[in-house]
């Protein structure tokens, strides 16, 4: 071989090591980028929450104890429905609006509360789920709101109708022309003070270090010094504790304090 072709086997070797050498360096670079772990202080999320007996909004900011605990801090927005309501229309009149029949009072419930998150099981990789459980209790604070209807008068073709709180004894499927607007009642809300407990287990499935998305599997018992009268009696038994199971999907942010 002469000196030319040693020459430019030479720089060919010496091409295919600098590639090789390139690639090895990414390699490991990616490597320990994905084996990073930042440890963050604390996290904010919320999200839609849906159980066996309604739904509501709910938000919880978390600080981390160390790399596996976060103490938690929540707050719910809730409504709660009888498990016998039945949604019916006036027989007559297509155009009217839907009510539930024997309902007396529509029911929300606001849950401020404090916990522990514990994780099980951290991400192996990126697009791996963390897996936790947590549990919470605190006030469940209960707000019953009458329910307004509009009746008809005198009766069926009716001839005016008037906007009146529902009463079992006089108000029947025959003269209910529908509901009135959700802001009647306002003024003669009742609380029902109560409290809650509540665990569940956490799912986080978000692809970003910093972010947070995922849902969580649980059930929650509230319990109200009396029973709550959402029903007419005739219509359904009410109750004084509400066992539910339910779903929250979240979404948030981590954060680090500097």
């Amino acid at each position: 071989m002469n000196r030319v072709s040693k020459h430019i086997m030479s720089l060919f070797l010496a091409s295919m090591l600098l590639c090789l050498t390139t690639k090895v360096l990414q390699a490991q670079n990616l490597e320990v980028g994905d084996d990073i772990k930042v440890l963050f202080s604390h996290q904010v999320s919320g999200g839609l929450n849906l159980h066996t007996s309604g739904g509501g909004i709910f938000g919880q900011y978390a600080k981390y104890k160390d790399a596996s605990t976060l103490h938690l801090v929540s707050f719910d927005i809730l409504f709660i429905k009888h498990e016998k309501e039945i949604r019916s229309f006036n027989p007559v009149y297509d155009d009217s609006r839907s009510y539930v029949i024997g309902k007396q009072n529509s029911f929300f419930v606001l849950r401020p509360s404090i916990g522990k998150q514990k994780i099980i099981t951290g991400k192996q990789r990126r697009s791996g789920v963390q897996v936790g459980y947590s549990w919470h209790f605190g006030p469940s604070l209960g707000i019953a709101k009458p329910v307004y209807l509009e009746i008809g008068y005198p009766s069926i073709p009716y001839e005016y109708l008037a906007v009146e709180k529902y009463d079992p004894n006089k108000h029947f499927s025959n003269n209910i022309y529908g509901r009135a607007s959700g802001l009647n009642g306002l003024d003669e809300l009742k609380l029902h003070p109560g409290a809650f407990v509540k665990f569940a287990l956490n799912f986080e499935y978000s692809s970003e270090n910093d972010r947070l998305k995922g849902l969580e599997v649980g059930a929650v018992l509230d319990a109200y010094a009396r029973k709550v009268p959402i029903l007419a009696e005739r219509y359904g038994a009410n109750k004084q504790f509400f066992l539910n199971a339910y779903v929250n999907f979240f979404f948030g942010r981590k954060y680090i304090i500097r």
